[in-house]
């Protein structure tokens, strides 16, 4: 009883911990990731008050960890996006995305190619991983800034992109590592597979959704979000059973279960009677992003082993945020017309250039060789030491967006 109670005590701290550490986020601009995986890190390899060792049972649940993570905070992500503004500034904000994400994955990868000489498909899924940045921190990220409806859509819809195209890329190219197939057909075939697939299915499950929330109004508007909750798990495992990507369809899922009522070709009728549902469903997502989110940064920061890390490695992860960061300043400027202009120019470079916090995607990516008897040397540690840098970089970002939003 003592091992349950202090067990409790733990999840009970740690949801506490998670809330202090989102109000210290709007107080002094500090990333909530950082200070999550440091808690984990103590409770884990340094502490060892939870055992944490491959043969544990804490390491042997990471794939359902990372799946559940992934479909509740994708599908969160997914509802936030509204498709009428990002019309506005799809073109240029795709062509940012697009062009930064290919030359910091291509970089990454290289770097892990030729210093830590891994399997090619190992250095690409890897780089990729890191490629982009992380939707995590956004709505912490969007209560400290101020910015235009623009550029905030942009910031959104880059880091949404990212956490999937940060997902699909490495998946494919860890699926290739595992099978041993490299032919063109086989990388094609799995890519259409990943994208089409997986939007094909999210479509689906959303109209169907919206139809039994129709349907079954009287029974289910009480429950509608919790039932909503078995859907995401639904759309994600069916998904994946079916070698799509369930990231991908839930996020689909997600972004058209907010988006059909602004759809003309479907009459205001049919989507009248669930709005009420699915602003529901909105708010309460929020709480449960919230804390599957903070126990997951959590659970990546107990996987992480100090062992024998060596020094070269630290030195290696600061140049690849650094370059990360010079990457961004040097594309910025294809978002010239979304930028504010005037007195607020300055700011809003700051908060997109300092923007390289990773998270989601290249964690769970971390996780996947293990789960596949696939050893690839310091891959968690890279991506560990990645995601804790980039998370400090974007603290500085902020304190330097709060000094000159102060001049401005």
């Amino acid at each position: 009883m003592i091992d349950v109670a202090l067990l409790f005590m733990l999840f009970a701290g740690i949801v506490f911990l998670g809330y202090i550490l989102n109000a210290l986020f709007y107080r002094l601009k500090i990333s909530s990731i950082l200070p999550l995986l440091l808690v984990g890190l103590a409770i884990g390899p340094l502490l060892h008050l939870v055992d944490t060792s491959p043969t544990s049972i804490v390491a042997q649940v990471s794939p359902f960890v990372t799946a559940i993570a992934i479909a509740f905070i994708l599908f969160d992500v997914g509802m936030g996006i509204r498709l009428s503004s990002l019309k506005d500034v799809f073109l240029k904000a795709t062509k940012f995305t697009v062009v930064t994400s290919i030359i910091t994955g291509t970089i990454m990868f290289l770097i892990l190619f030729y210093v830590e000489r891994w399997d090619i498909m190992a250095s690409l899924m890897a780089g990729f991983a890191l490629s982009g940045t992380s939707s995590i921190t956004l709505p912490s990220l969007f209560k400290v800034v101020k910015l235009g409806d623009g550029l905030k859509t942009t910031l959104a819809y880059q880091s949404v992109f990212n956490d999937v195209f940060s997902l699909v890329l490495p998946l494919i190219f860890f699926n290739i590592l595992v099978t041993g197939t490299y032919t063109a057909s086989f990388i094609a075939s799995e890519l259409a597979g990943f994208v089409i697939g997986s939007i094909i299915l999210g479509t689906i499950f959303a109209a169907f959704w919206v139809f039994v929330l129709r349907r079954f109004k009287k029974y289910s508007s009480e429950y509608s979000w919790m039932l909503t909750l078995t859907i995401v798990l639904a759309v994600y495992g069916t998904s994946e059973f079916l070698n799509f990507n369930g990231a991908l369809s839930t996020f689909i899922f997600g972004i058209l279960l907010t988006n059909m009522s602004d759809m003309k070709f479907l009459a205001k009728g049919f989507m009248r009677p669930v709005l009420e549902d699915i602003s529901h469903i909105k708010v309460y997502q929020k709480e449960i992003t919230f804390f599957v989110s903070t126990f997951f940064f959590v659970y990546i920061g107990m996987l992480f082993d100090l062992q024998g890390i060596p020094y070269y490695l630290i030195a290696l992860t600061i140049a690849m945020c650094i370059i990360m960061l010079i990457v961004r300043y040097l594309t910025t400027g294809l978002l010239k017309g979304i930028l504010s202009g005037g007195k607020h120019a300055k700011s809003d470079k700051t908060i997109m250039r300092y923007y390289v916090a990773q998270g989601l995607a290249p964690a769970i990516v971390a996780t996947l060789p293990a789960t596949a008897g696939i050893v690839v040397p310091n891959l968690v540690d890279i991506v560990f030491l990645v995601i804790l840098i980039s998370n400090a970089m974007l603290s500085i970002g902020l304190y330097r967006y709060a000094r000159q939003l102060q001049k401005e």
